[in-house]
């Protein structure tokens, strides 16, 4: 598993805690680190595309 779709699923899981939440403050708590885990996915994203697009040049530079 890549590590955008793992902090995808801990943005997920915490998501739902905040569904679960006892009171307002406790919810915008869960919401606040779900929404972290979401922007450290979007970097994770960035990077994984960065690197693939990285090999690819590699890969196609020892093909010439």
């Amino acid at each position: 598993m890549r590590d955008s779709e793992r902090y995808l699923a801990q943005a997920d899981a915490v998501a739902r805690l905040a569904v679960r939440a006892e009171s307002p403050a406790e919810k915008a708590v869960y919401l606040s680190i779900a929404e972290g885990w979401r922007k450290l996915a979007g970097e994770a994203m960035r990077n994984e595309r960065q690197e693939a697009d990285r090999r690819e040049g590699e890969g196609l530079r020892a093909a010439e």
